[in-house]
């Protein structure tokens, strides 16, 4: 049980490090040696864990996945009008970009690819498919648009496709990046 938690928090603070790294300089300049520095690991304990560089973005790419797919259920599951839920959703993913450095981080290292198996070696499931998440996202404010409307909260012909694919599909980190550059505040890589 001791090794299986030591091996817990090593992954996790790879998984950190790979983040921190991959918000602060992205993905291609990168280093594994200095992300194995950066958490503290030998890099044959990085790669125990991790086979590659890509591996280990999308293991950083799933682990922000988690975190926002967790915020959209909240979303979906909260009482009072869609429209409300859908803006707390919207200011949830914003403080999550602006805090949260493995989402920021995820979103920078943008959709993956076609999936891939074996990419983690400790027997979880490969990485999500190709926008995977990033659908599922879209289909959450989907159907908060749909119940605003049904409930009139939405005026009458709004797209709700068009529209739910316009808040998906930016990059909101960039948007948060830029204002950052311009006027010094937003979030930090």
């Amino acid at each position: 049980m001791v090794k299986q938690e030591r091996a817990g928090r090593t992954r996790r603070a790879v998984l950190l490090a790979a983040a921190e790294t991959f918000a602060r300089v992205g993905f291609e300049a990168a280093s594994l040696v200095d992300i194995s520095r950066r958490a503290g690991v030998s890099k044959g304990a990085l790669y125990f864990h991790f086979v590659s560089k890509q591996a280990l973005a999308d293991g950083v790419r799933c682990a922000a996945g988690r975190q926002v797919g967790s915020a959209a259920l909240r979303a979906l599951r909260a009482e009072g009008p869609a429209l409300q839920g859908l803006i707390d959703f919207s200011h949830e993913l914003a403080g999550m970009l602006r805090e949260d450095v493995v989402v920021r981080a995820g979103v920078r290292l943008g959709r993956p690819g076609p999936p891939r198996r074996g990419g983690a070696r400790d027997g979880a499931p490969g990485p999500v498919g190709p926008d995977v998440a990033w659908r599922s996202l879209t289909a959450v404010v989907h159907r908060l648009l749909d119940r605003a409307a049904e409930a009139g909260e939405l005026c009458a012909g709004v797209d709700r496709r068009a529209a739910a694919e316009l808040l998906t599909r930016r990059r909101p980190a960039r948007c948060c990046w830029r204002a950052r550059r311009r006027t010094g505040r937003g979030p930090r890589p």
